[in-house]
């Protein structure tokens, strides 16, 4: 019985670091993602010289959900709600995001259309492509400190649930 209680513990515990790697390697995932998307809505309002809205829309094509369906009901109600200020609506929709992101992301990606609004193209542009920086330089972090983090995450999980069982046992 102590070694059944022996083996749970230390599945338990190397389970808690694993799954602090899958939550690192799926943060680096989601941020490039919306880098993907800002990038993808920048290129549309610069080189097309698209409406916000027009640029949503098409960027939504090519992302993935949630990002597309987020894309697509901001676009929406941008041409409903004319006139609106664009950071509002991005607020407002942004909470079918905020489960796939962590809240730090999630706060800096509500604040990202502060600048946008009623601004012209050269403006939204400066915007989105200040927002595509910051995440390309954090995405660059991110990724060298993976390989790192991701060891220490395993062997800290394992290594606790060592001490966890000589202390019980």
């Amino acid at each position: 019985m102590k070694w059944l209680g022996f083996l749970l513990v230390l599945a338990g515990t190397g389970g808690v670091g694993f799954s602090l790697v899958g939550e690192y390697s799926m943060r680096i995932r989601v941020l490039g993602q919306v880098r993907d998307m800002m990038h993808y809505i920048n290129d549309l309002v610069v080189c097309e010289y698209a409406s916000l809205p027009e640029a949503f829309r098409r960027s939504a094509d090519r992302m993935e959900a949630p990002f597309s369906d987020f894309l697509k009901k901001v676009a929406e109600q941008m041409d409903a709600f004319s006139g609106e200020d664009v950071s509002f609506l991005w607020k407002n929709n942004a909470a079918m995001l905020k489960d796939t992101m962590n809240k730090k992301d999630y706060r800096e990606f509500l604040d990202c259309m502060q600048q946008t609004g009623f601004s012209d193209a050269k403006g939204q542009s400066r915007a989105l492509k200040a927002y595509e920086q910051r995440l390309e330089l954090l995405l660059h972090r991110l990724s060298e400190q993976k390989e790192e983090k991701c060891k220490l995450y395993q062997t800290l999980g394992i290594m606790s649930g060592v001490f966890v069982c000589i202390l019980l046992f």
